[in-house]
């Protein structure tokens, strides 16, 4: 995706120099007539290019004793000595998407994620979540390739589970949301009026001189709030954590460890339903469940993926509050026994 970026930005400034030159030579009445049909071309192009680029290409991975093959060796041949898990995780949101085997040894890193593969307690993340990957396989397809790597093959796989740990993180289109990722931009404009207020009472703006500098003072405000905005928008830190067994679950503030909330799993109910966030484009449904735990207040969640349904009506309820990726979401309706309700789309991905 950054090498996308690159060479979008680079084929924006080619078309601004394209135009620029064409400014010099043409008359203004053909101007009118040139930039209409250029920019047409250029938006229909940039849509081809796009949808080719994004939907990427199939690639064949081979095992071959200690190593993997990418296309037969022609994208590379990775040792599987030295791999390492670690998280997949969507921008934007922080959700967890997968897990990822990193290998090394080629001309550049290899990063193989499994779509909705959900680690097993015995086996260890020693690698740093990523939001980009090279390949992308199915969930059983990846657990069969970790068979292969000799530092995971030895990990009891299906040895007893532990307690089901799931992070869920604040919805950014909830309103909750929204303020926490705007609070440092709002806190940056009241910062702003209030030295305004105190310059102006004195008398700095009464000078050319004193003009510059309070110019100066501002700008630098405004310059740290961007920064701080932008880096509190990147920056996804999990809001609750759920852990429960089939005996009991627990809510638990994942910042101080205190425990919010406790009941029998059989205490816990659940409501079903969708919500919609409107957009430029028209509008996103996001399949939603509340939690209702005793002694404490609903917790509703919603899974970010658009694979996922109810196979029965179900109500329309408010933005829910948090968010989680589908392999959480797959092992919380697996546990709360709503996965029969369940429907996953296809996507054509195989």
């Amino acid at each position: 995706m950054k090498a996308l970026g690159v060479v979008v930005t680079v084929v924006c400034l080619a078309l601004f120099g394209v135009f620029a030159g064409l400014s010099a030579v043409l008359s203004r009445q053909a101007m009118q007539a040139v930039v209409p049909v250029a920019l047409l071309v250029f938006v229909a192009g940039y849509m081809a290019f796009l949808a080719r680029a994004l939907r990427g290409k199939k690639v064949v991975l081979d095992v071959d004793r200690d190593r993997l093959l990418v296309d037969e060796g022609r994208g590379g041949v990775f040792p599987l000595a030295g791999a390492a898990l670690g998280l997949w995780r969507i921008s934007g949101t922080g959700v967890t998407a997968g897990t990822v085997l990193h290998l090394a040894g080629g001309k550049r890193p290899l990063r193989i994620a499994g779509r909705d593969h959900r680690p097993g307690p015995a086996l260890r993340l020693d690698a740093p979540p990523v939001q980009s990957i090279d390949v992308l396989l199915p969930a059983d397809a990846f657990e069969a390739l970790l068979a292969w790597v000799p530092s995971l093959a030895a990990a009891p796989h299906h040895a007893a589970r532990g307690p089901l740990r799931c992070q869920l993180l604040v919805n950014p289109a909830s309103l909750r949301g929204g303020l926490s990722v705007m609070a440092p931009w709002l806190l940056t404009m009241a910062l702003v009026s209030a030295v305004s207020i105190v310059l102006g009472s004195l008398d700095v703006f009464a000078s050319a001189a004193g003009q510059k500098v309070a110019i100066a003072i501002i700008l630098v405000i405004i310059a740290a709030g961007l920064v701080m905005t932008v880096v509190r928008s990147m920056r996804k830190s999990p809001a609750l954590e759920i852990e429960a067994d089939p005996r009991g679950l627990l809510l638990r503030d994942p910042r101080s460890g205190q425990i919010l909330a406790a009941a029998p799993l059989g205490a816990v109910s659940t409501a079903r339903g969708f919500s919609r966030m409107r957009t430029r484009g028209g509008e996103i449904v996001h399949t939603t469940l509340v939690l209702r735990i005793p002694g404490h207040s609903d917790v509703s969640l919603a899974v970010q993926d658009m694979r996922f349904g109810w196979v029965d009506a179900v109500p329309s309820l408010p933005t829910p509050r948090y968010v989680v990726g589908a392999p959480d979401w797959f092992a919380l309706v697996d546990l709360l026994g709503v996965r029969r309700f369940l429907v996953v789309q296809d996507d054509g991905f195989v």
